[in-house]
């Protein structure tokens, strides 16, 4: 049985290890935060298509067609090379996607480019009587 992911995608994992071996100290060390380094890294993960890949590029992302696998691949190659993968947290694993989805121009317009640039950080607060921070409650 083989496994490998072909051709197509091992010329993608060379081209990510290029593109980590070429930036490396780029990279915001993950013991000795770094607002202005992370913002540069992102930055530049954007400009080259290793963060918001699939997002459309008027949105302030790469523009390129959804693909788990060259997803997968870049997760794999930067966790090897121990580098920092770009920004991640609430804002662009759940606020994006919905807004992108649901959300009226204008909003996308506003919200997602800063939060893919790491300029704007969102987080989730919610609260039930009588059943605290358990929605499922």
């Amino acid at each position: 049985m083989d496994l490998s992911y072909g051709e197509e995608y091992d010329a993608f994992r060379q081209q990510t290890r290029r593109f980590i071996e070429s930036h490396a100290q780029l990279a915001p060390a993950r013991h000795e935060p770094d607002r202005a380094k992370t913002i540069a890294w992102q930055d530049l993960l954007l400009e080259h298509g290793f963060a918001a890949r699939s997002i459309p590029t008027e949105y302030g992302g790469y523009g390129a067609d959804l693909d788990i696998l060259e997803a997968r691949i870049i997760a794999e190659e930067f966790a090897r090379a121990q580098i920092a993968p770009g920004l991640g947290g609430q804002g662009i694993a759940y606020l994006v996607p919905t807004l992108l989805e649901l959300g009226t121009e204008e909003l996308k317009k506003r919200f997602i480019p800063p939060t893919l640039r790491g300029e704007m950080i969102w987080c989730e607060g919610y609260s039930e009587p009588n059943a605290g921070s358990d929605l499922a409650s």
